[in-house]
């Protein structure tokens, strides 16, 4: 991903919870109705279709591709290919495609809605130097009128809704001035991260940012950064008006926060987290989806980050880091997995003391 180990938990903030939010579903298009409105960000080498479709099981409105180049959908290159792998049971899915030439995107964006994608999102805030210094990802950022001959070329190459993810700016703020340029160019929603390209992943969002985008311009704007609970979509809803929340680091080791955002927003009880027992079955359904999208060596390979994930901050973590290596089948897998979660069993005894299972701990303002 690109992002330090110890920078993947979002700061959490200590203000008081406002009153719940009743966002209706964003529609972008007849084939790409978001219900409820939450989105799944699209991460580098974690949002593939496993973990595309835990989150969109546990109540997630929109998955999102990870970002594949423009070059290589135009040529159907494997890897290109292999990164979309669109399933037909995540609908509605977008499909994240990076570039910087108005004719490539454009190219891309048709061959991504041959693959079945319902929307196309431009890579606009990837703060990564390999990516920056290529002109791509946040780089687009410092030209609001490439980025307005992008989105007119892609909006009319294809008749699926074009979006784009973008930063607050590059070190200053512009995010209003390339809004409006990706407006004119035919958008039909933005997402903004409300942190700039040299913010990095560090400090809280900027929600004023984001405030102050949704009241200048029309089309529709979702919120993102700093969303890990229902409480932080609350405040994100309530803060800025935007139309919908996305969530990113917030998933990573919890794809239940799908399941919280959307509880709280159809108004009934936010669930309580998942036990040890709940946790171990999302896993191995995690473990079943990656040998069916692939194979289980390739299983073995790529899950190690996300068990890690799922139990970071925990004994169960230091337990996994030395089985890691040793990860040679799916049995391997299963017994790191149940040894992190003996080694977690005392923490839960004692949380269940204090917080039984099934009672709704401070669902304030629901």
């Amino acid at each position: 991903m690109g992002i330090p180990f110890d920078k993947l938990t979002p700061p959490r903030w200590g203000g008081e919870v406002p009153e719940r939010v009743d966002a209706p579903p964003l529609v972008l298009g007849p084939q790409c109705v978001i219900e409820p409105p939450v989105i799944l960000s699209p991460m580098a080498a974690v949002t593939n279709p496993p973990f595309r479709k835990i989150c969109r099981e546990m109540g997630a409105g929109l998955v999102v591709t990870e970002m594949v180049s423009a070059q290589g959908l135009i040529h159907r290159a494997p890897k290109a290919m292999s990164l979309v792998d669109l399933q037909p049971d995540e609908a509605p899915v977008a499909v994240q495609i990076y570039g910087k030439d108005p004719e490539e995107m454009a190219r891309g964006a048709k061959v991504a809605e041959e693959l079945g994608a319902h929307a196309v999102d431009v890579n606009m805030g990837c703060p990564m130097r390999k990516v920056v210094s290529s002109g791509h990802g946040a780089a687009l950022l410092l030209d609001p009128g490439r980025v307005r001959e992008i989105f007119e070329a892609m909006s009319d190459a294809v008749d699926i809704p074009v979006t784009g993810k973008t930063r607050a700016g590059w070190e200053d703020t512009n995010v209003i001035e390339v809004a409006q340029a990706m407006q004119e160019g035919g958008a039909a929603a933005l997402t903004i991260h409300g942190r700039t390209r040299s913010d990095m992943y560090d400090g809280h969002v900027d929600l004023a940012v984001i405030s102050e985008l949704v009241r200048s311009v029309d089309i529709k704007v979702i919120g993102n950064g700093d969303v890990c609970d229902w409480k932080s979509a609350r405040r994100m809803f309530d803060i800025t008006g935007c139309d919908g929340v996305m969530v990113a680091r917030g998933a990573l080791g919890n794809p239940w926060v799908f399941q919280e955002i959307a509880a709280d927003m159809a108004a009934l009880s936010v669930p309580p987290r998942p036990s040890l027992e709940e946790k171990r079955a999302t896993i191995l359904r995690h473990i079943e989806l990656y040998v069916e999208s692939f194979d289980a060596r390739r299983m073995c390979l790529e899950i190690r980050k996300h068990l890690l994930w799922y139990f970071r901050g925990t004994p169960g973590e230091k337990i996994l880091r030395r089985r890691l290596s040793g990860l040679k089948s799916i049995d391997d897998v299963i017994w790191a997995v149940d040894a992190a979660i003996e080694g977690n069993t005392g923490i839960e005894e004692v949380a269940a003391k204090s917080h039984p299972r099934g009672k709704n701990v401070g669902v304030m303002g629901a």
